[in-house]
């Protein structure tokens, strides 16, 4: 079973960006002690993203991307690959249970394994679709079949003016004549960042009010399995203190979500998905992140308020134990430090 990249198959490669240098600025209240943790995200070099022509490609309703007896790399996250054993046992399941074929002439195709996370939807496989479709207006995305059940995924294709949106669905493969591939626009937790702002700008003329009136947001993570503040009761006087609503985001639609943050000026929250929605805010607001106090912060976020023009600001909060990674683990937060660092944020 061979295992290789699209673009040794493209019959065409269109370039659809061209390579781009990022430069941001250190947070707003920057300890020097935590300069490393931020430092090497300063400069970023993006490289350029292409859309790729292939012809008589297979795609299954797993997400899996076959040219021949290849199957495509880009059917997965660049850094986490299928195994040789997980891809010799998936063909021979195909061999054995053969599934029923749809034919279409022409389509596009911008997920892989990790698109149906909320993050890697919006700033991976939406801005992959902006660009084909800004080349292509006419074209039909292809999606599999669990995309029929992701509420956001299908909500946020609506401002998108597709001519149609088709679902492989369980037990069947599509034989697609000629299918666009977008390469990513950007390495996940950077952007191009003329692209990210342009996509942000399409779902706030769509979902968003044009009137923002300043609200301020914590965006809790107490009904999430990881990253949850513990003692969350203890922060909420001083939240309430600052004019904060305290917001979950799995209880809001998309849409709900992007009209919400269109109308924040400053959100502050546990490291999580729900800061994707910065993209939302209007330029110049200002986000607070509390991150696990060690050396593994997740810049995603530092680099997307760059990108947007928003001030950011963090905090480092204990985590519950000693023995989870930190990445997975539950939080405490000082209230006295929260306080300063809400203090410092909400100044004028």
């Amino acid at each position: 079973m061979f295992f290789g990249s699209a673009s040794r198959y493209a019959v065409n490669i269109r370039e659809l960006t061209p390579p781009t240098i990022s430069l941001r600025t250190l947070p707003q209240n920057l300890q020097e002690p935590d300069r490393h943790l931020f430092e090497q995200c300063l400069q970023h070099e993006g490289q350029a993203s292409h859309l790729l022509d292939l012809e008589n490609v297979k795609a299954y309703s797993d997400g899996w991307l076959y040219k021949d007896s290849t199957l495509l790399k880009e059917s997965f996250t660049h850094v986490r690959y299928p195994s040789s054993y997980r891809r010799l046992k998936v063909l021979a399941k195909r061999a054995i249970h053969r599934q029923k074929a749809m034919r279409t002439e022409e389509g596009v195709w911008i997920t892989d394994n990790w698109s149906r996370n909320y993050y890697h939807w919006l700033t991976d496989a939406i801005p992959k679709l902006y660009l084909a479709i800004r080349d292509r207006p006419d074209v039909e995305l292809m999606l599999p079949a669990m995309y029929e059940a992701i509420g956001f995924a299908k909500e946020s294709l609506q401002p998108m003016g597709l001519k149609a949106v088709r679902i492989i669905g369980e037990g069947q493969r599509a034989l697609i004549r000629k299918l666009l591939l977008p390469t990513r626009v950007a390495d996940t937790g950077n952007y191009n960042e003329d692209v990210i702002r342009e996509v942000g700008d399409l779902y706030r003329r769509s979902y968003g009010t044009s009137r923002p009136t300043g609200r301020r947001i914590y965006i809790s993570r107490s009904k999430a399995p990881v990253r949850n503040v513990l003692n969350e009761a203890e922060i909420e006087p001083i939240l309430s203190r600052f004019d904060f609503e305290i917001v979950h985001c799995e209880n809001l639609s998309f849409s709900e979500q992007v009209r919400l943050f269109s109308d924040s000026a400053i959100i502050a929250g546990p490291h999580g998905a729900g800061f994707v929605n910065t993209m939302f805010m209007p330029e110049g607001s200002k986000i607070l992140e509390i991150h696990p106090a060690d050396t593994k912060v997740n810049n995603c976020y530092f680099t997307m308020a760059s990108a947007f023009h928003h001030s950011y600001f963090y905090m480092l909060a204990d985590t519950a134990s000693t023995t989870t990674p930190s990445h997975l683990d539950n939080m405490i937060v000082d209230p006295v430090k929260l306080q300063e660092q809400l203090e410092a944020v909400c100044r004028d």
